[in-house]
């Protein structure tokens, strides 16, 4: 399932989480309202990526609801206790950045910066930095089947186990390859001609459809829910 929204929606989306990112909940409080989030990236994204995230999530829940009561160790406690508080923090901002990031096309936020009067020196950082980490997960993705290819890391927690095999086998390469791609993204951004001075025009027609108006319109519910209730 994937709707499509004007960008300006799931900015909007973004903005509110990171509002709500700084409203104090209960466990159960933010697990409803990060379920919600979850199920926007479903709804937005794809299936996948919410499964994976929210998986993390509902870890993290239930050791701070059932396990943490019973752990003896605590140093062992704390970490996990602060990994928790991070990562939930952060919960609702990452859900809307990924759905930001990998449903929007580049050319849809140089529009909507330029409807802002965004200057253009800022327009080509945020564009090379939005089409930066999409382009870095694909890489990373290529790294690691690559080397599944040579019979390294095919094992589950293989770097985990040989974490020195994975900075020489992934993460200097994924260091080099980082660097060429924010090159060659800021060359592919000036040789479209994002840095001219002229009035520029784009193909690219911003408009809100029903769908939006559907979608903030939930968005309006939850967030007058959570100021009430909450």
């Amino acid at each position: 399932m994937c709707v499509k929204l004007d960008i300006r929606s799931k900015i909007i989306l973004l903005l509110v989480a990171n509002v709500l990112m700084f409203k104090k909940m209960s466990v159960y409080e933010h697990l409803f309202v990060a379920t919600f989030f979850t199920f926007f990236i479903v709804l937005l994204f794809e299936y996948k990526s919410a499964i994976r995230i929210y998986s993390f999530y509902l870890l993290f829940t239930i050791y701070e609801i059932y396990f943490a009561k019973y752990v003896t160790l605590a140093v062992v406690d704390n970490f996990l206790l602060l990994s928790s508080l991070m990562f939930k923090t952060i919960y609702f901002p990452i859900c809307s950045g990924i759905i930001l990031v990998g449903s929007s096309k580049v050319s849809e936020l140089i529009t909507f910066l330029r409807s802002i009067k965004i200057p253009r020196s800022i327009i080509i950082v945020l564009a090379v930095i939005f089409r930066f980490f999409p382009a870095m997960a694909t890489d990373y993705k290529l790294i690691k089947n690559s080397l599944k290819l040579k019979g390294i890391g095919v094992s589950n927690f293989y770097y985990f186990r040989h974490p020195i095999k994975f900075i020489e086998y992934v993460f200097v390469p994924y260091v080099i390859i980082s660097t060429n791609i924010a090159n060659d993204l800021s060359i592919s951004c000036l040789c479209r001609g994002i840095d001219n001075n002229q009035n520029s025009t784009s193909i690219i027609k911003l408009s809100f459809r029903y769908q939006d108006y559907l979608f903030l319109g939930i968005l309006s519910i939850l967030v007058v829910y959570v100021g009430v209730r909450f």
